[in-house]
């Protein structure tokens, strides 16, 4: 996987609330992203039959949180503060990692191309990378 098709997105928190953190994108977002300037990481409620599911992310609408995207669980890894997730498309569902830093103060999303998702073995090592 080459690393300019990599689209990474470095988040702030801005709001933390009982159930949710809100994210502002730190520097301009990038061209082509599927993400949106602010984000929010918000508790699994069980609505679903997800497993090894702690959290979801969620894109912000125009106007508001309503209108957004849930766009993927956060999946739980072996190391604690990184998750990956998948965006589902018409060209199949593409991996998105997850890196929290600083006592959830800062969240680095990494999104691979639309249609990529590797097998567990480079899934494992991409998230190994990240240590």
């Amino acid at each position: 996987m080459e690393t300019q098709q990599i689209i990474v997105h470095r988040y702030q928190s801005v709001k933390v609330n009982k159930c949710d953190i809100q994210f502002q994108i730190i520097e301009s977002l990038p061209t082509n992203s599927p993400l949106t300037e602010r984000v929010k990481v918000e508790a699994f409620q069980g609505y679903s039959n997800a497993h090894n599911l702690g959290e979801y992310f969620r894109l912000r609408g125009t106007t508001n949180w309503k209108d957004g995207k849930q766009l993927t669980g956060l999946f739980r890894t072996e190391i604690p503060y990184i998750f990956y997730g998948d965006q589902k498309s018409i060209k199949g569902k593409s991996l998105i990692l997850f890196k929290f830093e600083n006592n959830r103060e800062r969240l680095t999303v990494y999104c691979y191309p639309l249609g990529y998702y590797p097998n567990q073995i480079v899934l494992h090592e991409l998230i190994q990378s990240l240590r």
